[in-house]
């Protein structure tokens, strides 16, 4: 029963034109409800009966809208559950008290003497109150006895009994089912004491297995914990750790993983249920070890990636220093070489020393292209090699590269053609680059060509728009368990390939590599003895219109 602020006329009628409310437990002095026959204090006191005396409040128009409690014995008070009552209000839409008939019968009352018996609740057990009420001037007086719990017939209290033990069974069901869990729980109740928690909390937290009793307060829990906690060595730490758990227990905050001072992790979650908080503890010890070696094996990884890629940048600025070194020497081989060779100061004599010249020649030739091809390897995997990309025309590019290489064509005994279509869309990419890319692969095919054999360059667009290019021979092929190595360099193939090649093997390695940087890929087939087709695929995002285009000019093969 809250205060109610409305005042009470005189002879029961209200007169408070000005409408100010009034506190309830002081007499205001525009109050007008009757006072007069009020029984002493000491005589309502002394019955060991609820006995109580109300003024009746009405509206202007004379509705009767409270019952204002002029005085209540102790008794009164021990069955309403509150008090003082003097001053407080009953008011008639019955929300705040226990006995939602009670206004009804002692307004029944201001007419004439009433007796009935109404139900009531004491805390959640129903029961029935005896309310004995009469006139009496300006309202009325009462008594009101408790008559204890509702009694259920036979066929009421059937149902009920086997509803509280079925209630009773799944209790047990659940308590039982709990204790077998992995995983430990508590439950508190509105008041934040505790209920139940099964006995895997007691092994989760060791240090509190003597508080968990029902009744316990979730305070007095973690009080207890960061007392026993070795790591909150301050009365300052335990503090700010109990402002932040009972923070996070109010809010009911996401999960979080919870360490404990022996090495162990629980992962704490809270969840609202029906008349209070569950607290639900696993233990995740074993997924957060599991987690940290990941981690620090990722940590390793991240190290050794750096170490080989700083090992990478430095071998490539290591080889194109060398290139200088190598090269200087290289260049002045090959030009004595040629001055040998051509006798600008008169001839040599003996025609062997021609001869001598002319594989000084060739082999320092042959030298440098190895050494471009490795150059070009290093700063490939060093990155150091950006791409100037333009729109550059395949039908250009691919005569400009097949007519460089048909005098080796030539002395080989092989034919070298090419169809590309000319309407064929621009490619967007680096013109050094594809010009090393088709003479590598060209080079490759006459170069494992025999004699009378084809070497053939086709382009053509893709149904997704994209652009593929094809070099294929009727070489001597590749055999199937050389194929997965044959694009890895430094792998020299086990088979006849590596007997018929004199070059460094790193002609496909750095073709699949430069394809790549552009977005598409390399796709290599064979058999031995049919021969061997390699096809670039690029992406549909590198197709330009011709009018996009500018002429290039293209580089030397």
């Amino acid at each position: 029963m809250n205060r109610h602020t409305q005042t009470c006329g005189r002879n029961g009628r209200d007169s408070a034109a000005s409408g100010e409310d009034t506190p309830d437990t002081a007499t205001a002095p525009n109050d007008r409800c009757d006072r007069t026959g009020e029984p002493s204090i000491a005589a309502l006191a002394s019955l060991p009966v609820a006995v109580a005396v109300f003024a009746a409040c009405h509206e202007p128009a004379s509705t009767l809208t409270d019952l204002e409690w002029r005085s209540a014995n102790p008794a009164a008070e021990l069955l309403l559950g509150a008090g003082p009552l003097p001053g407080r209000r009953l008011r008639a839409d019955a929300t705040d008290t226990a006995c939602p008939a009670l206004f009804a019968t002692l307004a029944d009352a201001l007419h004439g003497p009433v007796e009935r018996t109404v139900a009531a609740r004491r805390g959640s057990t129903p029961v029935r109150w005896r309310v004995a009420a009469a006139p009496a001037p300006g309202g009325l007086c009462a008594t009101l006895s408790d008559l204890g719990p509702v009694a259920l017939s036979p066929a009421e209290a059937q149902p009920e009994t086997q509803a509280r033990a079925v209630a009773d069974t799944l209790a047990e069901t659940l308590a039982g089912a709990l204790e077998h869990s992995a995983e430990s729980f508590a439950l508190f109740d509105r008041e934040d004491r505790l209920v139940h928690a099964n006995g895997r909390l007691g092994t989760d937290l060791p240090t509190l297995v003597d508080r968990l009793v029902p009744g316990v307060p979730f305070e007095e829990l973690a009080r207890r914990f960061a007392e026993t906690d070795p790591r909150l060595t301050t009365a300052q730490d335990r503090a700010a750790w109990m402002h932040a758990r009972l923070e996070r227990h109010r809010r009911m905050d996401t999960p979080v993983v919870v360490p404990l001072h022996d090495g162990r992790w629980l992962l704490s979650r809270e969840h609202a249920v029906p008349g209070g908080v569950l607290v639900h503890y696993t233990d995740v010890t074993a997924l957060k070890r599991t987690e940290d070696r990941l981690r620090l094996r990722e940590t390793e990884a991240q190290a050794a990636r750096g170490e080989a890629d700083s090992a990478k940048r430095a071998k490539a600025a290591f080889l194109a220093q060398m290139s200088h070194e190598l090269r200087t020497p290289l260049n002045a081989v090959l030009g004595f070489s040629e001055m040998l060779l051509s006798e600008p100061f008169g001839p040599l004599g003996n025609p062997r020393y021609r001869s001598y010249a002319g594989d000084i020649r060739d082999a320092g030739t042959h030298l440098l292209a190895l050494i471009d091809d490795i150059l070009e390897l290093s700063r490939l995997d060093g990155g150091l090699t950006p791409l100037v990309e333009d729109g550059v025309d395949l039908d250009a590019l691919s005569r400009h590269v097949v007519t460089a290489l048909q005098e080796a064509a030539r002395e080989g005994g092989v034919t070298l053609r090419r169809d590309v279509p000319p309407d064929l869309p621009l490619l967007r990419g680096d013109v050094q680059a594809l010009t090393r890319m088709l003479t590598n692969l060209l080079s490759n095919a006459v170069a494992h060509t025999r004699p009378g054999g084809l070497v053939m360059l086709t382009a053509q667009l893709m149904p997704d728009g994209g652009i593929a290019m094809m070099v294929a021979d009727t070489g001597i092929g590749i055999p199937s368990a050389d194929l997965p190595h044959i694009l890895h360099p430094f792998e020299a193939p086990d088979s006849s390939i590596a007997r018929h090649s004199r070059g460094s093997g790193l002609g496909l390695p750095v073709v699949k590599q430069l394809v790549e940087m552009h977005g598409g890929r390399l796709e290599l087939t064979s058999e031995p003895d049919v021969g061997t087709a390699a096809v670039l695929v690029f992406p549909a995002a590198r197709s330009l219109p011709r009018d996009r285009g500018r002429p290039l000019p293209l580089p030397p093969v």
